[in-house]
């Protein structure tokens, strides 16, 4: 206990501030890579979205949300030298960081008492997954905050609905969703479960229209250059990297070309080259792969069916057969496990048949992995859960220390 009450925040932040340092000096992406530096490059030459290019010419995406590509264009738009430019991208990336942790404790501190939220904001700060991120030209330390300040914001919103928060809160979620597409799920069914305890329709309503507002801008050129409403439709590519013959728990590496990896799709795929860079090739291509990745699940079922379940447990606890390199690291496995194991444990004892703050954030644990195990799973993916996990893994803490 006199241990544990000498662990105050200032510190915490210290221990954030060194741990990540030491990342950015050691592990820094040196370049943009993969699909961030095409998105980049289009936004900077052609001042396009776009990921894909046809017989040379960069056709619209609809493939990436362009949060994070935008963030990128800004900072490059200032800083053109590009080491310069990546350093002030990781430095930003550690204000996020430390605007995270600060939330975190702000998260824990609205569930538990302050030794127990100090615990649990260390625990945080200390992932190695976490304190790597910051080092990589990656959404992910953006992602982090922006869920942190959702979470914040709805935890808030649980106990009274306030002006203050629901601006807060639908701004985040529009935000988040213009990061990650698949986030528009999570948002209906956390602003559903709001409803249930406020019963307040007027202000539910005012939540989405603010929500719908900030993403309306990308909605609206989406509409405009390929005639539907949507965010992103990256589902074909996703669905078909993790549900083919030859995919694992972490899909199937698409480096090489997915005519070249998935031969099944190639000629399709050719006729589309064939055309020309024409405007919709995006939404096209989505449909192609989509086809083809629900033909090989109608095939298979049964193994697509354990594939799943593989993907499931990958998330929860461990991948027993990860390609990624220093993937079982004991600096990366152990806490994987144990933060895995005690989040189960959380959930058990906190379950009660109520409306409550714990029981959405077990909703939330459950309804991401279902998501995202449809797909594939990467590494990374479990910094969407962290803070997630967190909270659930107190829970024990409390239950075995009552007075902490």
């Amino acid at each position: 206990m006199k241990i544990i009450s000498k662990f105050q925040l200032p510190l915490i932040f210290f221990i954030a501030v060194i741990t990540r340092l030491f990342a950015l000096y050691y592990f820094r992406d040196i370049e943009v890579a993969n699909e961030w530096g095409i998105l980049l490059e289009n936004l900077e030459k052609n001042r396009m979205l776009s990921v894909h290019s046809v017989q040379g010419v960069p056709v619209p995406n609809i493939f990436m949300p362009p949060l994070y590509p935008i963030f990128l264009y800004c900072v490059k738009f200032f800083f053109q030298n590009i080491d310069l430019f990546l350093w002030v991208i990781q430095y930003i990336q550690l204000l996020f960081a430390l605007i995270s942790v600060y939330l975190t404790y702000k998260i824990l501190s609205k569930l538990f008492s302050n030794n127990i939220s100090l615990i649990g904001t260390l625990i945080f700060t200390i992932f190695p997954l976490n304190v790597f991120a910051v080092s990589q030209i990656s959404s992910s330390t953006l992602q982090i905050l922006l869920l942190n300040l959702f979470l914040f914001s709805y935890l808030s919103l649980f106990k009274k609905l306030t002006y203050k928060y629901i601006l807060i809160f639908s701004f985040s979620a529009g935000l988040l969703i213009l990061l990650r597409g698949e986030f528009f799920i999570f948002v209906l069914l956390s602003v559903f479960y709001l409803y249930l305890k406020q019963k307040n329709f007027i202000k539910i309503i005012l939540i989405c229209l603010i929500c719908l507002l900030t993403i309306s801008p990308y909605i609206y050129r989406n509409y405009n250059i390929f005639g539907v409403i949507t965010i992103t439709k990256s589902s074909g590519y996703n669905l078909l990297k993790g549900n083919n013959p030859r995919a694992k728990v972490e899909g199937t590496p698409m480096f090489l070309g997915i005519q070249n990896v998935i031969p099944e799709v190639k000629t399709e795929l050719n006729e589309l080259v064939s055309r020309g860079p024409i405007q919709n090739y995006d939404l096209i291509q989505k449909k192609i792969l989509f086809n083809q990745a629900i033909k090989f699940i109608k095939e298979d079922p049964y193994n697509y069916i354990k594939l799943y379940f593989k993907k499931v447990i990958s998330f929860a606890l461990i991948d027993l057969e990860a390609d990624y390199k220093n993937y079982y690291s004991p600096l990366h496995i152990i806490p994987k496990i144990i933060l895995g194991i005690t989040t189960i444990i959380g959930i058990i004892l906190s379950f009660r048949f109520k409306i409550s703050a714990l029981n959405y954030i077990s909703l939330y644990y459950f309804s991401n992995i279902g998501l995202f195990s449809i797909f594939f799973i990467l590494p990374r993916y479990s910094l969407s859960l962290l803070i997630i996990q967190v909270i659930l893994s107190l829970t024990l803490l409390k239950k075995i220390k009552p007075n902490l």
